[in-house]
């Protein structure tokens, strides 16, 4: 599904770029378009370098572990993704600003073709970046659950430590099972 919506509007986004955006008015977008991908850049980055979360991991069982680790390596992959997609989107904008005034004279086609290109690239920065966000929203709410889980975990082990150290103290005392069958008093 979200594979689907990715390319649906990379498509779409190309279309309406090569058919309603000149080239010329993008030149003139190439530098603030540059800024704002080399920010989301910057941000993946430090994302990037941030790795696995701290956690006490001997407290997760190992299935939930896995399941946490493996999600980790799999946004980490889309990071990885992401910053090729925003490195060759800027290459291309900082490769093609030199050509604005060449850029006049190429074939309707030519121009239509690279405002649509760089629609796509545009689009699919930007959809991508939302999928990550939303993977990385679910990774939070699978590291809660997880922890959540941990704490009852904990509480539970030591309420069952707790009785087991109370029943021990119980029959270290050298109490005797009372009878709790009662009998007639007149007997």
């Amino acid at each position: 599904m979200v594979r689907r919506a990715t390319i649906g509007s990379v498509l779409v986004t190309a279309a309406l770029f090569g058919w309603g955006v000149p080239l010329s008015r993008l030149f003139d977008a190439f530098q603030p378009m540059t800024v704002a991908l080399s920010i989301m850049l910057a941000a993946i980055l430090v994302r990037l370098n941030r790795g696995m979360p701290t956690l006490d991991w001997k407290s997760l069982e190992p299935q939930e572990r896995s399941q946490l680790t493996s999600a980790i390596v799999d946004l980490t992959r889309e990071y990885a993704f992401i910053v090729g997609i925003k490195a060759a989107l800027v290459t291309a904008l900082v490769s093609l600003a030199p050509f604005k005034l060449d850029a006049a004279c190429w074939s309707n086609w030519t121009s239509r073709g690279v405002a649509a290109a760089i629609g796509a690239m545009v689009a699919l920065s930007v959809s991508r970046m939302a999928y990550v966000v939303w993977r990385d929203y679910d990774i939070v709410k699978l590291q809660k659950m997880m922890i959540d889980s941990s704490g009852v975990r904990e509480k539970n082990e030591g309420e069952v430590k707790l009785a087991e150290a109370k029943i021990s103290g119980m029959r270290a005392s050298g109490l005797r099972k009372v009878d709790t069958i009662r009998r007639d008093p007149l007997e």
